[in-house]
């Protein structure tokens, strides 16, 4: 795996603390993503927590994994995955869903695994 691990930045040390930030590789991503049981969703925070927690650092970076996460969210859209990779299963911490171009498509994801969806007035939509 490509992963990559560094000092926490001095400007993210008031979030984190001091110590190690995990740069994760799409496969660490994509593993933890189909480790999700259908149904059931995880806030980015938990998300990025738990990569931490894997690589035995303090904290994973929550821009690369999100960036990775609208990656994946993109190349679904395109049809360019084979498989789907259930990025539709991590959401904010508010429990709105990322981001990305292809929101209803991951609505109608969660939808299907069961997930209650509310609509928020400005086009939000969230997990309830």
């Amino acid at each position: 795996m490509k992963y990559k691990i560094v000092d926490i930045p001095p400007k993210m040390e008031r979030y984190y603390g001091v110590g190690k930030m995990l740069h994760p590789h799409r496969e660490m991503i994509i593993e933890l993503l189909e480790a999700i049981p259908p149904g059931q969703i995880m806030t980015m925070d938990q998300f990025c927590q738990q990569l931490a927690d894997q690589a035995g650092t303090e904290a994973a970076c929550p821009m690369r994994t999100s960036h990775q996460l609208k990656k994946m969210a993109e190349a679904v859209e395109l049809a360019v995955e084979e498989q789907q990779i259930p990025f539709w299963r991590v959401v904010r911490k508010n429990r709105s869903l990322l981001n990305i171009s292809n929101k209803v498509f991951a609505a109608a994801k969660l939808e299907d695994e069961g997930i209650k969806l509310r609509y928020g007035p400005k086009g939000d939509i969230f997990c309830e």
